[in-house]
């Protein structure tokens, strides 16, 4: 069901949202969240302006946030940006594995790298009163995911940061030690001209797979040719118009290191659709170590994430977060880092002589 089904009856009128009731009183959702729940607090005269556009656009909870509002300590949502990819796929199994566990109801939505779906998405939440969120931010819509912490709900960022808010747990990947040993690695076969295919640098996962890519460069005493730098979106359409305009150059890479799965396989298209053979023509490495990954002919070579883990801690970090909110306790943000770790396998060798 998407965002916008969610405030439409069933006689095709649509429902009026706590957003809705926001603007017109011109204070917060979070604000209305609280006059209208009686939780929390709000001054007297944010008070009368809510409960008066409330009356005036006829406001009224639905079944569906009545009971979620009642029975809010079991219902999570889990923000993934692709159902697709294998990655957040594993991702989402360890968040579900741990949450049957803890006895937690967890609703699943994809926002597609979207920021402007992303915000659909927390506004539903938000207005249903989830008890808590486990999330792989687009990176933006830093006024949302405070207003999310200020209504109490629980929030737990995996696998990305959202810069600009410190009241979050954060459970990431050591991102910048993972492309360093990759590209170290291609260095130390011989090979000098390195193409990087990374995603948004808005995001910790983008920029923190370039850092190690440049870091590998400089501590070898190597100048990166800004040429082999490809920065796009992580989905798969940038990564095949990349990785053409990579191996189109006049002098080519010999090596090509795709920042995640989706950027992988858009490269490895483009390698066959030139006729190039790897690791023969061209060494290639790739971030995630995603099930077909050591099914092709030749096997990757890649960056091994704790993927699982990333899920499963993160719904257990959210579990205590909860646990704590609900007894009042005030507890420290935290930040985990996970080591991933460089499998080598069949996708690289020495370059060829030119």
């Amino acid at each position: 069901m998407s965002p916008k089904q969610s405030s439409t009856g069933i006689n095709g009128k649509r429902w009026i949202t706590i957003k809705d009731v926001a603007v017109k009183a011109g204070v917060s959702v979070g604000t209305v969240s609280r006059v209208l729940s009686g939780n929390g607090y709000a001054s007297e005269e944010s008070r009368r302006h809510v409960l008066r556009a409330a009356k005036e656009l006829g406001y009224r909870p639905h079944g569906l946030a009545r009971s979620l509002k009642l029975q809010r300590t079991d219902t999570i949502g889990l923000l993934i940006t692709d159902i697709m990819n294998p990655f957040y796929s594993i991702l989402a199994a360890g968040v579900l594995e741990c949450a049957r566990k803890l006895g937690y109801h967890v609703i699943v939505s994809a926002t597609d790298e979207e920021p402007e779906l992303e915000r659909e998405y927390l506004e539903v939440l938000m207005e249903e009163r989830a008890a808590g969120i486990i999330a792989i931010p687009t990176g933006k819509n830093v006024n949302y995911w405070k207003e999310a912490v200020d209504l109490g709900t629980g929030v737990v960022l995996v696998d990305r940061e959202v810069q600009g808010v410190q009241e979050l747990d954060v459970i990431l990947v050591d991102n910048e030690k993972g492309a360093y040993d990759a590209v170290s690695y291609l260095i130390g076969l011989g090979h000098r001209r390195i193409g990087i295919i990374t995603g948004p640098l808005e995001t910790n996962t983008g920029a923190g797979r370039l850092r190690g890519y440049r870091l590998a460069h400089r501590n070898a005493g190597i100048t990166v040719d800004e040429q082999l730098v490809e920065v796009v979106s992580f989905k798969q359409k940038s990564g095949i118009d990349a990785a053409q305009r990579l191996l189109s150059l006049p002098d080519p890479p010999t090596a090509i290191f795709a920042a995640n799965n989706a950027l992988g396989e858009a490269t490895l298209m483009v390698i066959r659709e030139k006729g190039l053979s790897i690791p023969n023509d061209i060494s290639f490495v790739m971030f995630d170590d995603v099930p077909w990954a050591c099914q092709t002919s030749p096997s990757l070579t890649v960056v091994n994430q704790p993927t699982r883990d990333l899920g499963y801690i993160g719904m257990e970090v959210l579990d205590r977060r909860m646990r704590a909110l609900e007894e009042g306790n005030q507890i420290a943000a935290q930040k985990i880092i996970l080591i991933p770790n460089l499998i080598i396998r069949e996708s690289c060798a020495e370059p060829k002589t030119r």
